[in-house]
């Protein structure tokens, strides 16, 4: 009996950290990805039925739902990773910083920076839902500006 349960304990521990280390894969793909501009391989981390909510005005055409647009499906995602990875936004990948928290075996929590200390910067942090390699839910929350100082 107590070696089915240390096995049984043995096999949920393995499980959990393969899905933790999946969904780095997946975001390090991600990331490689988004730096190249390479939309195809962006959009091969996501399900099909996936969905993406993130701030309103990124990609044109999409309605504001209380300041977010959502994107639903992968060819909507699309939508919205076209106009990252063109040649006007892809820049900022290249001055981008991030570290991943995971918070459970499907989601990851990535925080990101562009333009680290330059009147541009913009950072926030995105939550991701990971399931069997693939995005199935990206939240994108960008922090708001910093205030002036006086």
């Amino acid at each position: 009996m107590r070696l089915v349960l240390a096995a049984a304990i043995l096999s949920l521990t393995a499980t959990a950290v393969f899905a933790a280390d999946s969904a780095q894969a997946v975001l390090d793909h991600h990331v490689k990805a988004m730096t190249a501009g390479d939309l195809d391989a962006v959009m091969s981390d996501y399900a099909d039925d996936a969905l993406l909510i993130a701030p309103h005005g990124i990609a044109p055409g999409q309605t504001n739902v209380s300041g977010n647009d959502v994107f639903s499906g992968k060819s909507n995602i699309r939508k919205f990773f076209a106009v990252l990875t063109d040649k006007g936004h892809n820049p900022a990948f290249h001055e981008m910083t991030s570290t991943f928290e995971s918070r459970g075996n499907d989601v990851m929590l990535m925080k990101w920076v562009q333009f680290k200390g330059k009147p541009n910067q913009v950072s926030g942090t995105d939550t991701w839902i990971i399931r069997g390699g693939k995005v199935v839910a990206q939240v994108v929350a960008v922090d708001p500006p910093p205030t002036p100082k006086r």
